[in-house]
């Protein structure tokens, strides 16, 4: 008798749960919706993933509901609900893996080789999750309709676990190009819903993974928004607050390797008052895309405000960022000749390396500035440096 009510009292709280889970990941996908960017491909995977974790939660708590004799009538509903939740189980990882990919490699496509190789445990496991509404293979469901575990039951913990150590591989690559605080959230994917569906899968009860899947959806949206807060909406690239941020970081640091440079476009002001400011923001959104993909993996690069631009590279080695910056341009000529723009695109730079002769960060930086501006200066001639 304790034993039957404990039973009912631990359906009941996981029922209760993910009702709740439900209801706050609706919230959040709403808000989602309208606030972040649909046409960014992380962030148009993020929603996908919240409405994926919607839906498998609704699974979930009518595959609780239906496990009782009570409900014999709906045996077959019990049975396709079961065998929906099993295909999409491992899309889960899947898109948490996608997003971390796009998040941490925004210009760098998808090998389609790999696409292939990674779906094959998807599609093995989609095979077994249909075929066991017939010959219950991953489940099964007994005639007094109640749930109960196939022999290949293992297949889809283990696809699932196949893609949460990809990702886990994924972020071990891309350590170097996101902060701590970064690499920590994006691992939430892997790590809060592996570790309870190891107590899951050992106990056999039904406090399901999806909460904590739910959980880290949370945590890494609330992330995600505060992230917003640093990013220049029209270049998408740093923002002022991004740069104060990285600053900070690099002033706690001991041992300083970091090349600054400092970039302002030439002739800008002319593109803006002859072609209009339409023309100057395509502009600037052309210069900070090839920004982002010279200097992806290798520094951070931040709109400082109007056409000002610096580039923070975690590098002390003078002809690495020359080499770099030389890319730069070549990308930049390459964009003018294809261009049917009447102008072309221009930019004078300064740049300085992190060492003992500058007593902070800042010195490193205003003596790229006054770099960059010389250079200005000899380009233009009688160009003269606002007052700040």
């Amino acid at each position: 008798m304790a034993e039957g009510s404990g039973m009912i009292i631990n359906t009941m709280l996981a029922i209760q749960m993910n009702i709740f889970m439900v209801i706050l990941l609706s919230l959040i996908a709403a808000h989602a919706f309208f606030k972040l960017n649909r046409k960014a491909h992380d962030q148009r995977l993020f929603l996908e993933l919240i409405f994926l974790t919607i839906l498998i939660l609704i699974l979930e708590i009518l595959s609780v509901l239906l496990n009782s004799g009570d409900y014999i009538d709906f045996i077959i509903v019990h049975k396709l609900v079961d065998t929906l939740g099993f295909a999409l189980t491992p899309l889960v990882p899947i898109l948490a893996l996608l997003f971390v990919y796009k998040k941490t490699n925004k210009y760098k496509k998808i090998n389609i080789k790999s696409v292939f190789l990674l779906s094959v445990p998807l599609v093995v496991n989609s095979i077994v999750s249909l075929g066991s509404f017939n010959f219950n293979w991953i489940f099964a469901i007994t005639n007094e309709n109640i749930y109960m575990r196939g022999p290949l039951w293992f297949v889809s913990p283990i696809t699932s676990y196949f893609y949460y150590i990809i990702n886990l591989l994924l972020l071990y690559n891309v350590r170097e190009k996101i902060n701590r605080e970064e690499l920590l959230i994006l691992s939430l994917f892997t790590i809060i819903p592996s570790l309870l569906s190891v107590f899951q899968l050992y106990y056999f009860v039904y406090l399901t993974i999806w909460n904590s899947v739910a959980i880290a959806v949370v945590i890494n949206y609330i992330f995600l928004v505060h992230s917003q807060t640093k990013i220049d909406p029209l270049t998408r690239l740093g923002n002022r607050i991004a740069y104060d941020e990285y600053l900070a970081l690099w002033e706690r640091r001991r041992n300083i390797v970091l090349a600054v440079v400092n970039i302002d476009l030439d002739d800008f002001k002319i593109i803006n008052d002859v072609f209009g400011h339409y023309e100057g923001d395509k502009v600037l959104r052309v210069f900070a895309r090839q920004l982002e993909e010279v200097f992806e993996g290798k520094g951070v690069s931040i709109r400082l405000g109007g056409d000002e631009f610096i580039v923070l590279v975690n590098e002390n080695r003078r002809e690495i960022v020359e080499k770099y910056i030389e890319t730069l341009k070549d990308n930049i000529d390459t964009y003018n000749k294809i261009s049917d723009r009447p102008y072309h695109v221009k930019f004078s730079y300064g740049m300085a390396i992190f060492n003992n002769t500058y007593n902070n960060i800042h010195e490193l930086i205003q003596h790229s500035d006054k770099l960059m501006y010389e250079e200005k200066n000899k380009r233009i001639g009688k160009y003269q440096k606002p007052a700040k």
